[in-house]
């Protein structure tokens, strides 16, 4: 349920909400799911509150088989967590490698173990960067270089023969150094 904080801030007014992100009417985001409305206005002051209100309205949606971090049966330090960093369907969290997560505030131990758990239950994989560089064979990238990839979904050696020359130029504009490397596992994998 939502509260209204005080007079000037109408937390329960739809079109205030929508004017407060920058959307002049509700059609901008109508149809937008979970994760389309929070990758384009998670930064704006008030989102989250409006996405609590789209979603009670119907304009923002779940897309079938997504679990909502909200209704969750999970602990309330890790919806926080989560809420926080962005997560507001579970699957949302395959964007962090599992570094980043370790490193969410207030994420302990038992948390991790608690996300983890949850994942594994789902069928949602948390990647290492680790994981990735053990896969390449002998090709060593540096931590930049691999965090790259994983942001761009090159997690094993095989993606480098399908890459685009959009993905090519967003990785050599990182590092020229990469090329060489790239180029390496192409060619182991072309045969």
């Amino acid at each position: 349920m939502l509260v209204k904080t005080s007079k000037r801030c109408k937390t329960d007014d739809t079109r205030w909400l929508l004017r407060e992100i920058g959307v002049e009417d509700i059609s901008e985001v109508e149809g937008m799911s979970v994760s389309e409305f929070m990758d384009k206005y998670s930064h704006m002051h008030f989102s989250n509150i409006c996405l609590d209100r789209l979603l009670e309205i119907g304009a923002v949606h779940v897309p079938e088989g997504e679990l909502l971090v909200n209704e969750l049966p999970i602990t309330t330090r890790l919806k926080n967590i989560l809420l926080r960093n962005d997560v507001y369907v579970l699957s949302d969290i395959s964007k962090y490698c599992r570094e980043e997560i370790v490193r969410f505030r207030n994420l302990g131990d038992a948390t991790m173990q608690e996300l983890e758990n949850l994942c594994t239950k789902e069928g949602i994989r948390v990647m290492s960067i680790d994981e990735i560089a053990n896969r390449m064979e002998g090709v060593r990238f540096t931590y930049h270089q691999l965090t790259k990839m994983f942001n761009m979904h090159i997690w094993y050696p095989e993606d480098f023969l399908n890459l685009t020359d959009a993905q090519m130029e967003e990785l050599t504009r990182l590092d020229n150094g990469i090329i060489p490397k790239i180029k390496k596992l192409q060619k182991r994998y072309k045969k």
